[in-house]
């Protein structure tokens, strides 16, 4: 019997799957860990990088005490700026075999970065990928994936990845984030510097239990410009009498209300930044109790 749950709890791990995996483990990069490998490194607790020496906490943050600034260096030939979420996978080099348990399917995954290419037409990298293990094959199956070009940039700027969904109606267990410092691996001649990639404050907004959400609204709409700083128009595709006694709520990813919007004069409506801090949010129009439309927006 207790092979059996040894086996068990090994499979489970192996697969990703956790009862409690819902979020982001240190997505502030304000924990860190020193390695056990053979060149100890201090990274950021539940993170892993491709080579030692390349990835380092700094100071210099957008938020909170700590950031995460990869960059790779000359270690007979170029060793690359790679960080990956969760534990290093036996084989160290397939970053495919990592990641973390998560169980939600976000539309984006957002964050802050600055960064300092050495080379003209190089740029940084993230790549999501959301995986789930098929106990019918024993594999583990791509459920997402997306990979985002991060341009130079020398103050900190939120950047946003589009997840492209490969299979609805799949749930995932698992999710890989991998951020890469240098695309090309290009260098400065003169200093023999390669690119550094700062990275903080990293989201993946989950749908929040406490909506209801419909896969067939009655009414499309959208909010355009998407993300928005200072305001942005949230256009409902319906008449003025489906709308007469229409409200617009607004919630953060953790379903509170954050925004009422009521009266409403057109279908054409004003969204106003306000109170509201930088982040993604979900907005419902609902009529008594019969929701109409629903959506999503980024404030930046």
């Amino acid at each position: 019997m207790e092979i059996m749950k040894k086996l068990l709890i090994a499979f489970l791990l192996l697969a990703g799957l956790s009862m409690n995996g819902q979020t982001l483990t240190n997505p502030g990069f304000e924990s860190w860990t020193i390695t056990s490998t053979y060149a100890p490194d201090t990274v950021p607790t539940n993170w892993w990088p491709f080579y030692c020496n390349t990835v380092k906490q700094t100071t210099d943050a957008y938020q909170g005490t700590y950031a995460t600034k990869i960059q790779g260096w000359f270690a007979c030939g170029i060793a690359p700026g790679i960080m990956v979420n969760g534990q290093a996978p036996l084989d160290y080099g397939s970053f495919m075999e990592s990641g973390t348990p998560f169980t939600s399917k976000p539309s984006t995954f957002s964050g802050y970065y600055k960064y300092n290419d050495q080379g003209k037409g190089d740029s940084a990298e993230v790549t999501v990928v959301l995986k789930h293990y098929n106990t019918l094959t024993m594999t583990r199956d791509t459920v997402a994936y997306s990979v985002k070009t991060l341009p130079a940039t020398a103050s900190y700027t939120m950047f946003t990845v589009n997840i492209n969904d490969l299979m609805p109606g799949v749930t995932p267990d698992s999710i890989i984030i991998m951020f890469n410092s240098s695309k090309y691996y290009m260098w400065n001649d003169s200093t023999g510097e390669l690119p550094s990639l700062y990275i903080d404050r990293i989201n993946m907004p989950e749908t929040p239990m406490s909506i209801i959400e419909s896969e067939n609204p009655l009414l499309s709409s959208s909010v355009f410009p998407n993300p928005f700083t200072g305001s942005a128009s949230l256009v409902i595709d319906a008449n003025f009498e489906q709308l007469e006694s229409a409200i617009v709520n607004i919630f953060d990813m953790s379903g509170k209300k954050v925004m009422e919007i009521k009266d409403l004069r057109s279908n054409k409506v004003l969204i106003e930044q306000g109170t509201l801090s930088q982040g993604n949010y979900m907005y419902q129009v609902n009529n008594s109790n019969t929701m109409l439309s629903q959506g999503k927006f980024v404030v930046q």
